[in-house]
């Protein structure tokens, strides 16, 4: 912010006035500390070498607080009179657009879906929002921060979070920005809210997640095979059919994935990989991300999933004696159940086949 100019100044008779329309001659004050402003005017003209912008400036100060402190309050009236007139023009919708920093997924928004009244820096007494919206048993369900130097202070943060108030951040770095409301309101840089629920297990953000088949060649013998995969995260989270419920290897299967229980050296476990029908090689778990960067066969839109949680299968078993889960493991008479605290935890269990 250190060369932002100011263009803009009241007149004589208090009305606003852009550097463009200024004359020489003509008092004007700053808008936001009163002080008389003098007229900087380039005798270059605009596209030319040497070009300096024209504005207004503090004649005994270099200081860019008005400059930023009247970007700031101009920003916030012409947002506040814009979400007012679509109110009051009974609009069905403001559409916006964030990167969930939470799920990691693109959420889409409505700020006038339950907004009736728009107030600014409404007091809250532990903070006043630059903007607040509140539905029609005024209470604020959304606060809109504008940021050019400072962003919100934790304390303000923490209550938006607690009662449950999304909060819109949104960076104005010239008074450019002030001609671009729509734009502007139309992709926040930050929300603090996510819309997707919250897993019962651990506590973390759940994900859409997604069936995935792509169809590919063995890595052994190179004939034609399929990959099932869930994923999530826009392709950040990817798992194998070991973390399958019994409905996902179903419909894996009806889509040409085969699915088998397949032993891996590597971690000396029994687990339900993608396997090849001709030569019975398998595409073990650490491999999904390359064949997820192969082109999709198919697609199948699943449920909300916690791709935090280490087992997905909410059918898995757990260990009896200290509630671990029970995975399979492969010993000299065959796989059994063996608890994953092993071996602070030695319990087992034999496998019915």
């Amino acid at each position: 912010m250190t060369n932002l100019l100011l263009p803009y100044a009241f007149n004589c008779f208090g009305k606003l006035i852009h550097i463009d329309c200024a004359h020489k001659g003509e008092k004007y004050t700053c808008p936001s500390c009163g002080a008389e402003l003098a007229l900087r005017i380039s005798k270059i003209p605009q596209g030319e070498k040497y070009h300096r912008t024209n504005h207004f400036a503090h004649k005994r100060s270099k200081d860019n607080h008005c400059s930023e402190s009247f970007l700031h309050k101009l920003f916030k009236e012409r947002v506040a009179d814009y979400i007012r007139t679509k109110i009051d023009e009974k609009e069905d919708a403001i559409w916006f657009e964030w990167e969930c920093d939470k799920c990691h997924e693109r959420h889409r928004g409505n700020l006038i879906k339950k907004a009736t009244r728009v107030i600014e820096e409404l007091d809250l007494q532990i903070c006043k929002p630059d903007i607040a919206l509140l539905d029609k048993d005024n209470k604020v369900i959304i606060a809109i921060e504008v940021v050019v130097t400072h962003k919100p202070t934790s304390e303000a943060l923490q209550y938006y979070n607690d009662n449950k108030i999304a909060c819109l951040q949104i960076l104005v770095e010239s008074f450019a920005d002030c001609d671009k409301i729509e734009e502007k309101l139309s992709t926040p840089n930050y929300v603090n809210r996510c819309p997707n629920p919250i897993c019962n297990k651990c506590g973390h953000v759940m994900n859409k997640a997604k069936l995935v088949i792509v169809a590919t060649n063995c890595w052994k013998c190179g004939r034609k095979m399929k990959v099932a995969m869930l994923v999530a995260n826009n392709g950040l989270s990817k798992l194998s059919p070991a973390e399958f419920n019994d409905r996902e290897i179903e419909t894996a299967t009806s889509l040409g994935a085969n699915i088998k229980l397949k032993y891996s050296q590597t971690v000396n476990e029994l687990y339900l990989a993608n396997t090849c029908e001709h030569c019975n090689a398998f595409v073990g778990d650490f491999y999904m991300n390359q064949y997820y960067y192969l082109p999709h066969e198919n697609e199948i839109d699943l449920n909300y999933k916690c791709f935090n949680c280490l087992i997905e299968n909410e059918e898995s078993k757990l260990c009896p004696k200290c509630g671990g889960i029970l995975k399979i493991r492969i010993g000299k008479l065959g796989p059994f159940y063996g608890c994953e605290n092993y071996p602070n935890c030695r319990y087992t269990e034999n496998i019915k086949q």
